[in-house]
């Protein structure tokens, strides 16, 4: 028993001491020995510790991956300003600006079959099929990281059931409230130079007609769903601005 005794006495002051151990050429070698009979597990503690960090780590990347295809619709009537407040949270916040209009518009340069028939639907004022309009979207958002500000739709319930088939629910809904008679006026200064087709007295008309028709039931189903953020666009870029920020909960460097 007195031997078996000072041999385990031996065996832990081996696996937790520095020990001189001969060599088989005869000289001493300094080694750490190892035994696995007196490894140790880690604490519960430590275990959750190590959990809960990697927990945190996956949530953070979700969150990371969730904002980066976070979708915020921007809408508002013809000439609202639309564009102009996109550009600029761009420029401030390195939001990602898809313009359903230009991207019809893209569309309709490349000279294709299906370019030829959105120019004809732009120029009576129409909307555009859902499904065109979201295989847009879906190709220009598969190029690049958001946050995404969607600029001009969805345009009808039916755009925004089509777009909901494809992508999860916008963020929230921006809504530029003018009145028409202000947009009436920014829209025809606006054709002096844009050289847009449907920047015309005429067309303008069809326009307001066509949102009021269709579009407003699509920013009431924001409102019924509490996403829907009202914004009063009247007033010089950098107020809207601002209102606009306010809505997001964002602050500039100036405010």
């Amino acid at each position: 028993m007195k031997l078996l005794g000072s041999a385990l006495l031996l065996v832990s002051i081996a696996c937790t001491h520095q020990l001189t151990l001969p060599t088989r050429c005869g000289r001493p070698s300094a080694q750490r020995a190892t035994c696995v009979m007196v490894t140790t597990s880690p604490s519960l503690s430590q275990t959750l510790q190590q959990s809960g960090s990697q927990r945190a780590t996956a949530d953070s990347s979700a969150s990371e991956s969730e904002a980066e295809s976070a979708v915020y619709f921007v809408m508002g009537g013809p000439g609202s300003g639309k564009g102009t407040q996109c550009a600029k949270l761009v420029e401030h916040f390195g939001f990602v600006h898809l313009s359903a209009g230009d991207l019809l518009r893209a569309e309709v340069r490349s000279g294709s079959q299906q370019g030829h028939e959105i120019a004809k639907i732009i120029e009576e004022g129409q909307i555009v099929s859902s499904e065109i309009t979201v295989a847009l979207l879906r190709n220009a958002m598969a190029q690049q990281q958001g946050p995404f500000l969607v600029d001009g739709f969805p345009r009808s319930l039916s755009n925004l059931e089509a777009f909901e088939e494809v992508f999860a629910p916008c963020r929230m809904m921006l809504y530029l409230q003018l009145s028409e008679e202000q947009m009436e006026k920014r829209l025809l200064k606006r054709g002096l130079s844009s050289g847009r087709s449907d920047d015309n007295s005429v067309t303008i008309r069809k326009r307001f007609h066509t949102f009021a028709h269709d579009s407003m039931p699509v920013v009431q189903s924001m409102e019924s769903r509490g996403l829907l953020r009202s914004i009063d666009a009247d007033g010089d870029e950098e107020q809207v601005f601002a209102r606009v920020c306010d809505a997001l909960g964002l602050k500039t460097e100036a405010s």
